[in-house]
This record gives structure tokens, sequence and C-alpha cells, in this order.
């Protein structure tokens, strides 16, 4: 599909047809619903919409499935990856994870970065180490400024020339959705900011150490940094011991 306006038509289709969305936290159902459509239409396996990705501030505002939500937890961790180089870079960005995995992809000019060598490694253990699979980023842009990226995980076909164009149509659908969900996010950064200011009074790390630490301690734990989070607030967690795991968060 190239056409712009069935493609947006599909998308609305897409999403009239998938009902009221099983989002929850701060996810908006809407934005839910919209996320799935778009790896549906991609032909992807699941997505990802990952807000202010290149910033510290970066969340993740919906993820599809467990895949997707690992593959942005692990950018977070990096602190580098698709989404934040599709953003910084205005372009789509991606990779290949699994057996037969060719080097810097084809498509991209030589001014733009691949994927860090770091994440692709590290995601080989988060996919099906059975089948190769494409991770693919596009910049969601407002007034032309990239305000978060979509990134999809899935088989080769959300990875043609075709799905690269369609991806970008896409994304910017997605970008209108975000201006009101990111009043609701505000609560997800403003949780973020209460845990990492009682990390920096538990550690005395600087603000950025501290977020690095939380990152850090929630990979290792096997648990999203939401839930990580959470259990800072509550006490359930502490990092007054440098941040050696502690109780599960659960």
């Amino acid at each position: 599909m190239t056409d712009r306006l069935l493609l947006l038509r599909a998308l609305a289709e897409a999403v009239a047809r998938s009902g009221p969305g099983t989002g929850a936290g701060v996810c908006p159902p809407a934005t839910e619903r919209l996320c799935r459509a778009a790896a549906a239409l991609l032909g992807a396996s699941g997505a990802a919409l990952t807000c202010a990705p290149a910033g510290a501030a970066r969340y993740t505002a919906c993820a599809t499935d467990d895949v997707a939500a690992r593959l942005a937890e692990l950018e977070e961790l990096v602190g580098d990856g698709p989404a934040s180089r599709a953003a910084r870079h205005g372009r789509s960005v991606g990779t290949v994870l699994g057996p037969g995995a060719p080097g810097r992809p084809a498509e991209l000019p030589p001014d733009v970065p691949e994927v860090p060598p770091v994440f692709a490694v590290l995601a080989d253990g988060v996919v099906d180490p059975g089948a190769a699979v494409h991770v693919r980023s596009w910049p969601v842009r407002v007034d032309g400024r990239a305000v978060a990226a979509l990134t999809v995980h899935g088989p080769a076909r959300c990875a043609t020339t075709e799905a690269l164009a369609d991806g970008q149509v896409l994304a910017d659908a997605l970008g209108p959705a975000l201006v009101g969900p990111a009043v609701a996010a505000t609560s997800a950064r403003a949780r973020r900011h209460r845990a990492v200011g009682m990390l920096v009074a538990q550690t005395g790390l600087a603000p950025d150490d501290a977020v690095a630490l939380l990152r850090a301690r929630a990979w290792a734990e096997d648990v999203p940094v939401a839930d990580l989070e959470g259990a800072v607030l509550a006490r359930r967690a502490t990092f007054a011991d440098g941040g050696t795991p502690g109780p599960p968060p659960g």
C-alpha cells in the first residue's frame, strides 16, 4: 500500500474494529489501538510507541506485547537504539536480530549511524533465537519535530521498501494522538522524578546516574522500569545499599 489516504483510511478502520483496547496504567486505550493497528498494517508482530526517545525523559507510552516492551526497556537501559536514533536523525532506523542477521542495513546512507552493537547483542536475548527478527523505528513527527518513535518487530515483510514508506505515514498519523495523551503521561514522568529523587537521597548519586542505576536494576531483575519505580515509591525496594538487588518489587 502506497497511497497515503488509503493507508490512513485503513488505519482508521483497523482502530474502529479493534474495540476499546486493553491498555493499563497511563497508556490511553486510543493510543494502544493505534499502535496495534499500525503494527498489523505493517505486517509486524508487535510495536511500541516511545515518547521523547532521544532524551532523559523518555518513556514508553504503549507496548503491544512482551517483546516490544522488553526491546523498549533494553533501549532505555542502553541509552541508545533504533527509536532514539530514528528521532535524532529524523528517519527510519532498523536492524535484524537472530540467525543470519546482516551487518549495516543497506538502505542506510553513510551519514546515519546503524543500530548500536550493544543494543543488537543484548536484544538477541529478547527475541526468539530460532528466527530472524526485524526491528524498525520511525520518528513520530508533530509540526516537523520528532516527539516520539514507533518501533515494530517481526518478519521480513515489515522491512520491505513499501513498508518503510508506509511506516512513516503511520508514525506521523500517531503524532496528533499524542497531544492529548501527553497530559495523561505527566503522571508517569512525575512518578519517575519522585523515584529518582528518592534514589538520589539514598545513594548520593547525581540524578542522571540515579536514572542509570534504576534502569540497570530493572533489567537485572527482569522487571519493567515503571514497576521498579512504583516499588521504590512504596518503599518495597531500596537502593540504600548502593543498588544491589533486594526483595522483588512485585
